[in-house]
């Protein structure tokens, strides 16, 4: 219990059942274990992998897209756990498969010799994990929404990602040491197999937890009108909306941004590490706990509202980006890290708040299927728009600020302006849980923050003129 008591000091008090206190540990901790599966999986090391595997860009391109096609199988794994009741065993179930083919995954090269074969087994294995991650997906948020208190949401859901960061830059750290000293295929078997180990270690730990504090439906619900109600019921279609607006209008652009700084600026990779993941996450962590208490006191919608703002804004500092320099990446992960985390907070908060307890595991199936299929839709739009742009700038050869103007600023910029567009249109509609009107919400948090920005200018306040003049005479002796 000593290690619960190192996180959970936030919310431990707020919880009544020691039942319940415990699924919740139990859920922090064994995500922090899974995380270095994630940190593989989603990191450098997968990139370098499938390139020494064979990979060409189509082919990384069709492996990297395999989970979000992956999540159309949320729909019919929700009806199956609905339907059978079975929450626990589809959880368990598939999770052994996923993070055993994540094992198999690591030992390719050894298992096979010819490289095609190795290519095609990669495609498979990930294929067989990203299916099988659907089913984890939807029943681990399904529980999540039965066993977290509604009122220490926001303190939870940070106080989760605060530890996930720690042990995402512990893990990251920890791999890109390796692979960078540990030559060939070795290196990726020991990084995906210690991986996929401590990802069945996270998924073992479920073990223990009961699972019958999910609410059973009293009667069976057509998996067609579970589907229905989330575009017919107001506070689920306009939530669900405005996810599917912002997920195009972040990935337009969102994975172009590394690629624009090492391709156009040049930057290396270890400064993309220092000065953007690790900046990004340590900004973060100073700053998430904040964010769980604004949360609980104000709701999504004037959080998201603040957030979402902040860190669109902050993206026009690629527009002055040169050849070479870091600043830009340093200032927008710097403060793009201290609102991005409120982002991720929000879009839990909202998973768990805007769904019905009978019906959650279709509703975030659903949710998870179209702001996937948008994300997808972005990401193809965004290079699409790239690649066609590329030889028009070119030619028109802009300048803006004294920098030019290539294809990829002008993608920047649209994102830019899809992303308030988005927020001003579609962010206001969003039913906000808290019982206040959105307008005394608004009023209140910038009340509260105000108040709070002048007691801290009171702590550097400068020295009377009458102290200012005692100094100097006696400096002056």
């Amino acid at each position: 219990m000593f290690i619960y008591k190192l996180f959970d000091r936030s919310y431990r008090d707020y919880v009544g059942s020691a039942e319940v206190l415990r699924t919740l540990n139990i859920i922090v901790l064994s995500a922090a274990v899974g995380t270095f599966l994630f940190s593989a999986q989603f990191g450098v090391a997968f990139t370098g992998y499938a390139s020494s595997l064979g990979a060409g860009e189509f082919v990384f391109g069709l492996i990297t897209a395999l989970p979000v096609l992956a999540s159309l199988l949320q729909i019919p794994a929700s009806y199956l756990a609905v339907k059978t009741g079975r929450f626990k065993q589809i959880f368990l179930i598939g999770g052994v498969i996923q993070r055993v083919a994540w094992v198999v995954i690591a030992f390719i090269p050894f298992l096979f010799q010819i490289q095609d074969s190795r290519l095609w087994a990669l495609i498979v294995l990930v294929t067989l994990a990203s299916m099988s991650g659907s089913f984890v997906a939807i029943t681990h948020m399904t529980l999540m929404g039965a066993v977290i208190p509604m009122e220490i949401r926001g303190r939870y859901v940070t106080t989760r990602q605060k530890v996930l960061m720690v042990v995402s830059l512990i893990s990251g750290l920890g791999f890109a040491f390796l692979l960078d000293n540990i030559p060939g295929f070795l290196g990726y078997t020991i990084v995906f197999g210690v991986g996929g180990v401590a990802g069945l270690i996270d998924i073992l730990m479920y073990m223990r937890v009961d699972f019958s504090s999910i609410p059973k439906k009293t009667k069976s619900t057509p998996l067609r009108k579970g589907i229905r109600d989330c575009f017919t019921k107001p506070i689920m279609r306009k939530y669900l909306i405005f996810w599917t607006f912002w997920s195009f209008a972040v990935n337009i652009s969102g994975p172009f941004f590394n690629k624009y700084a090492i391709d156009v600026l040049g930057l290396s990779y270890m400064s993309l590490i220092i000065f953007g993941q690790i900046m990004s996450q340590v900004v973060a962590l100073l700053v998430i706990s904040r964010w769980g208490v604004f949360l609980d006191r104000y709701g999504s919608v004037p959080t998201m509202m603040i957030s979402s703002i902040v860190s669109t804004f902050v993206g026009f500092v690629w527009l002055f980006a040169v050849p070479g320099a870091i600043w830009p990446i340093l200032i927008f992960n710097m403060i793009g890290g201290m609102f991005w985390c409120a982002n991720d907070a929000c879009a839990v908060n909202m998973q768990l708040s805007h769904t019905p307890s009978e019906d959650r595991s279709t509703a975030l199936a659903v949710y998870a299927v179209i702001t996937s299929l948008a994300a997808a839709a972005a990401l193809i739009v965004g290079g699409a728009v790239l690649e066609l742009l590329s030889p028009v700038m070119e030619e028109l050869a802009l300048s803006f600020a004294g920098t030019a103007f290539d294809h990829y600023k002008l993608v920047f910029l649209i994102a830019i302006v899809l992303r308030f567009a988005v927020i001003g249109t579609f962010l206001p509609r969003v039913w906000n849980e808290k019982e206040l009107p959105l307008r005394v919400a608004y009023a209140k948090a910038y009340g509260d923050i105000s108040s709070r920005l002048r007691y801290e200018l009171s702590r550097f306040r400068l020295p009377k003129s009458d102290q200012i003049k005692h100094f100097f005479k006696r400096r002056r002796k």
